[in-house]
C-alpha cells in the first residue's frame, strides 16, 4: 500500500510542472480528480480491513519468542475495531499466553497449521472444536518407527496434549520456545509405541540436519501427509490437505460473526512455507522482511521483520494508529 502511495504522490508531482500550451486546463483538473479518488480508493481499502490473521513465531514475536510492548500497544489500538486471529503450528496452550498478552483470548485460534481451529481460546474443551483432522495410525507407526531408529527426537500432538519421546536437548528447546511442557515423556521406545494412540493432529522430528532430509525423503509420495521444514533441523507432520488458509476461511463459514467477511476485508502475515496459502488466497496477504524468498514473491506488500516489529508497524502505519 505504501508503495502504491509513493508512486502516485511522485506520479502526481512529475505533472504538477509547469502547463505547457499543449494542456488545458480540464486535463489537469481531470488528473487531479483521478488523483483525490485514487487516495480515497486506498483510504477506503484500509476501513474495510476486518480481520487481521497472523503467524505467531518468526512474525508476530521477536527472537525471544514475545510479544513486546509496540506490538501490545499497536494491537491494544485495534481493540474493537477488527478481529484479530492466530494461525500457528503451535499446539493451543502455546498460544493462551500470546492471545492474553494481545487481549484476544475470546478469539478463535487455527492451531497444527490449520489441523485444529478452535472457537476460542483460553482453556480448551471438547466443545470448543469447530474442525479437526489427524494423521491416522498407519503413518504415526511409520514415521515414528523411522525416525526414532534414526536417533531423531519425535513429539506428537493431539487436541491439547504433548507427548515427547524422551527428554533432551530438543524437549527442553521447545519448552523454551513455547512455554509449556510435555504433559508425557516416554522412556523407552517400546512404550512410545505401544501407547495406544490412534491419530495426531501433529508430528514434530527434530535432530540433525542430514537425518532430517533422509526421513523426509522417505515419507514423500508415501504418505498422505503435508510436510513443512521450519528449520534445517526441524521437519513439521500434519493431516494431508490441511493449512491455515483452508483453517481460516472455515472459520468464517462456521461463526456468524464471521460470516460477513470477504477475503478482501482480510490481512493475514507470515514468514514461512506454512503461511504460503494463507498469504496467497486473500488479497492483503503481508509477508515480513525475515520471510522466505518465496513467500515474498507472492505477497501483497513486504514489511520489517519481526525484530522491527514489522507486523506493528505496517499496522500502525495502515490504520494510522
Amino acid at each position: 500500500m505504501t508503495e502504491v502511495i509513493i508512486l502516485m504522490a511522485c506520479a502526481y508531482t512529475n505533472c504538477c510542472k509547469p502547463v505547457s500550451t499543449q494542456h488545458n486546463i480540464k486535463e489537469v483538473k481531470e488528473f487531479e480528480q483521478m488523483r483525490l479518488n485514487t487516495f480515497a480508493q486506498i483510504n477506503n481499502l484500509l476501513i474495510m480491513i476486518k480481520l487481521i490473521c497472523t503467524d505467531v513465531d518468526g512474525t508476530l514475536l521477536n527472537q525471544q519468542r514475545e510479544v513486546d510492548a509496540i506490538t501490545r500497544e499497536v494491537f491494544s489500538a485495534l481493540t474493537g475495531k477488527v478481529e484479530v486471529v492466530l494461525a500457528s503450528s503451535r499446539m493451543p496452550k502455546a498460544l493462551y499466553h500470546i492471545q492474553k498478552d494481545l487481549s484476544i483470548t475470546h478469539s478463535p485460534v487455527i492451531c497444527y497449521n490449520g489441523a485444529l481451529v478452535l472457537k476460542s481460546g483460553d482453556s480448551f474443551s471438547d466443545e470448543k472444536i469447530l474442525f479437526s483432522s489427524t494423521i491416522q495410525t498407519e503413518a504415526l507407526d511409520f514415521i515414528t518407527q523411522s525416525a526414532l531408529g534414526s536417533d531423531l527426537h519425535v513429539s506428537l500432538y493431539h487436541n491439547n496434549t504433548w507427548f515427547s519421546s524422551r527428554n533432551d536437548y530438543w524437549t527442553e528447546r521447545e519448552i523454551n520456545n513455547t512455554k509449556v511442557i510435555p504433559d508425557i515423556i516416554f522412556d523407552g521406545v517400546e512404550k512410545f509405541l505401544l501407547n495406544g494412540m490412534k491419530g495426531a493432529h501433529k508430528m514434530m522430528l527434530m535432530g540433525e540436519g542430514h537425518k532430517i532430509d533422509e526421513i523426509e525423503n522417505k515419507i514423500k509420495g508415501k504418505l498422505k501427509v503435508s510436510l513443512c521444514r521450519a528449520k534445517e533441523t526441524y521437519l513439521e507432520i500434519t493431516p494431508e490437505f490441511t493449512n491455515k488458509s483452508k483453517g481460516l476461511f472455515l472459520l468464517i463459514d462456521s461463526l456468524k460473526q464471521f460470516n460477513h467477511i470477504g477475503k478482501e476485508e482480510i490481512m493475514a502475515f507470515g514468514d514461512n512455507h506454512n503461511d504460503f496459502e494463507l498469504l496467497n488466497d486473500i488479497k492483503y496477504g503481508i509477508a515480513v522482511g525475515n520471510a522466505t524468498e518465496s513467500l515474498k514473491e507472492i505477497a501483497y506488500s513486504v514489511t520489517k521483520s519481526n525484530e522491527e516489529n514489522g507486523v506493528a508497524w505496517y499496522l500502525k502505519e495502515h490504520f494510522k494508529i
